[in-house]
């Protein structure tokens, strides 16, 4: 025979399994917490903005330029400005959005950081600068523009490109993943009649 305790833990065994079989779901709870003394999580913010040098007001348009003649240029300069507290560096290149290949891929442009040599001259299709902004958290960059082609063939010939700037972290070719930003200055140039 059983003693007491056997029969106790026996009836026990019966009532929990009975109770499990008729259970269908059960729910627990796991908490665990690890405090790691002195770390420190900072949020910080990445933001730039294309500003006019002169007043420092936002801009949104660089060049519009009607009845652009070879041999005719037009000079615009931009500043951009660190508005969030992270540095960054940044990729500067033109994309095409509308207009006549023709007339785009004979457009020149040369770039000057204010106060400082030629960075970039060529083809505008094929602009690509790579920089960091200043200490100061402003870059004044100046832009010459120009038609030096006079094939008929551009004659009344439109071209729009934004003017693009990405920032990046460690490469500008890498997947614009974490921080980032970009902007972009629209840009509209019809060529004349000559």
């Amino acid at each position: 025979m059983l003693s007491f305790k056997s029969k106790i833990i026996c009836a026990i065994s019966i009532f929990l399994t009975y109770f499990l079989m008729i259970t269908e779901t059960t729910s627990a709870d796991i908490f665990a917490e690890r405090v790691i003394r002195q770390n420190r999580l900072q949020a910080t913010t990445l933001s730039f903005s294309d500003r006019n040098t002169a007043n420092n007001i936002q801009i949104y348009n660089l060049f519009s330029l009607m009845g652009l003649l070879p041999g005719g240029f037009d000079i615009k300069a931009v500043r951009i400005k660190k508005d969030g507290r992270m540095s960054f560096k940044y990729h500067m290149k033109a994309v095409k959005k509308a207009g006549d290949d023709i007339l785009c891929n004979s457009l020149n442009i040369e770039v000057f950081p204010k106060g400082g040599g030629v960075k970039y001259q060529g083809n505008l299709m094929n602009l690509s600068i790579n920089s960091t902004i200043s200490d100061q958290g402003i870059d004044n960059w100046i832009f010459l523009l120009s038609l030096d082609d006079d094939n008929i063939n551009l004659k009344n010939k439109s071209c729009e490109f934004e003017l693009v700037v990405n920032t990046y972290r460690n490469n500008p070719n890498e997947n614009p993943y974490g921080f980032r930003a970009t902007r972009s200055l629209y840009n509209n140039i019809i060529a004349g009649n000559w």
